[in-house]
């Protein structure tokens, strides 16, 4: 399957999911995020999930996170939508969201993260395939963010779908994840 063909099936399949259906799916992307061994994080760069595009609510897992850790650092996406590019800022729990130029919801606040600091990323996608290729929205702000992180930063995927079985146009660009979190399972690549 191509890139543009699976962001056209999968957005569309995305969109036709009922509210009380990802309610429930969200609860067990919670469970199966739970089931994988994570080492101890102290910062992870999660996204605001966008409710007209149906994203999995990751508030979840990162509020999980959170307790197991008062002092883990949570970092949101600013993006420069001119370059592009993107930085992980440090957020707080009064940290004050404003929509973009393209309608993502972002923090005022200003204090980047170094990308070298980052010990997980949730990473907004569509679909992967069995190989851990991701596929996004297309414009490539988080392969262009992933190839500035440690090696062993963990690359984690959320998505309502499971993975297809090849994604044909990943290129040397496309950063593979380390898993991808679904409400049937968590898959490791």
């Amino acid at each position: 399957m191509l890139k543009a063909q699976a962001r056209k099936i999968y957005n569309k399949k995305r969109q036709e999911i009922s509210y009380t259906d990802r309610i429930k799916w969200d609860d067990l992307l919670l469970i199966n995020f739970q089931t994988v061994e994570m080492p101890f994080l102290e910062a992870v760069f999660s996204f605001y999930p966008m409710e007209e595009r149906n994203e999995p609510n990751v508030f979840l897992i990162t509020d999980y996170l959170h307790f197991r850790n008062l002092n883990l650092q949570i970092c949101y996406p600013k993006m420069d939508t001119k370059q592009p590019n993107m930085e992980a800022i440090a957020c707080h729990a009064d940290t004050i969201f404003e929509a973009n130029a393209i309608n993502i919801l972002e923090p005022l606040e200003t204090e980047a993260v170094d990308p070298q600091d980052i010990d997980l990323i949730l990473i907004p996608m569509l679909v992967c395939d069995v190989n851990g290729n991701r596929v996004g929205y297309g414009k490539g702000y988080y392969d262009r963010y992933l190839s500035r992180c440690r090696k062993d930063c963990i690359k984690v995927g959320v998505s309502y779908f499971e993975p297809v079985d090849s994604i044909d146009d990943a290129d040397e660009y496309d950063v593979p994840l380390n898993f991808c979190i679904t409400p049937q399972q968590a898959y490791v690549f």
